[in-house]
Parts: C-alpha cells; sequence; structure tokens
C-alpha cells in the first residue's frame, strides 16, 4: 500500500468532508425559505431531521478537526493561534446546533414569530458555517500542502507539506 504524506491524507479528507458540508448549508438555506410556508408540525419534523443530519456530520467532523487537523495545522505554522478563531466558530456552530435543538416551535406564542425566528437561527447557523469552511479552505488548506504536483490515477495528490 503507498505511503501518503500526512498533510495530504488530511487535506484529502478535508476537502471531502467539506463538499459534505456544501450539501448541508444547501440544506439550511432550503429548510429556512420554506419554512413559512410549513404548519408546526410539519415544520418541526423537517428540522429535527435537518439537525439529526448535521449533528451526524458536524459534530464528529469538527472532533477531528480539533484533534487532528488543527494541531498539525498549528504545528506547521508555529504557532497555537492559527487555529484559535477557527476553535471559537467551532464552539459558536455547537451552540447554535443546541440551541435550534432545544427550541420549542410553539414557545414564541404564534407561529409565525417561531418561524421567523427560526429562520434567523438557521440562517445565523448558514452564515457561520459558510463562513468558517471559507476560512478552513483559505488558511488550513493552504498550510496542510505546499504546490500540487500533476493528479495521480487514486485522486490523491503527490505533494510536499510546507514545514
Amino acid at each position: 500500500m503507498p505511503q501518503y504524506p500526512v498533510a495530504l491524507v488530511e487535506r484529502h479528507i478535508l476537502d471531502r468532508a467539506h463538499r459534505t458540508l456544501e450539501r448541508v448549508l444547501a440544506r439550511l438555506e432550503s429548510t429556512a425559505e420554506v419554512a413559512g410556508t410549513l404548519g408546526a408540525p410539519e415544520l418541526a419534523a423537517m428540522v429535527h431531521a435537518l439537525l439529526d443530519d448535521v449533528d451526524a456530520i458536524l459534530r464528529d467532523h469538527m472532533a477531528w478537526e480539533e484533534q487532528v487537523c488543527y494541531p498539525e495545522t498549528d504545528r506547521l505554522a508555529a504557532t497555537p493561534w492559527a487555529t484559535q478563531l477557527l476553535r471559537l466558530q467551532h464552539d459558536q456552530i455547537r451552540r447554535l446546533l443546541d440551541q435550534l435543538r432545544t427550541d420549542d416551535l410553539g414557545r414564541a406564542g404564534s407561529h409565525q414569530r417561531a418561524v421567523s425566528e427560526l429562520r434567523g437561527q438557521l440562517y445565523a447557523l448558514h452564515a457561520i458555517l459558510g463562513s468558517h469552511l471559507e476560512q478552513e479552505e483559505r488558511a488550513l488548506l493552504g498550510l496542510l500542502v505546499a504546490e500540487p504536483a500533476a493528479p495521480r490515477a487514486d485522486g490523491l495528490e503527490e505533494v510536499e507539506p510546507r514545514r
């Protein structure tokens, strides 16, 4: 079995994970867009299904980044500050997910007001997550690899990690 540099493997996994998270962003946006057209039971079911999927994807992904990618990025950058903002954004994302999970669509008094608050939360999560992904791709991926070489038959790229 061929051996690949750790940074290359991390980049490959991160690229793939971010493509999955782009689909999550699209679902967040589409759920927020249709929220006002659904009754409370349908909307609650849609939001809970979305949150189950987002939790399954995001929580494991964020844990992997914090345990594997961020320490390597900090090492390559020679500072623990290289990923500090990204870690803080993970905390924001977790708080928003927890808030969405615990909010009751009927608690605000009216369905219209509850939908408005829900849409605001979904768009906030969309904005923070989208910004976070972009920042990771610019900062983190740039540190994990130098210049890519010719594409390989197995889909990975031969690169030398930055030191």
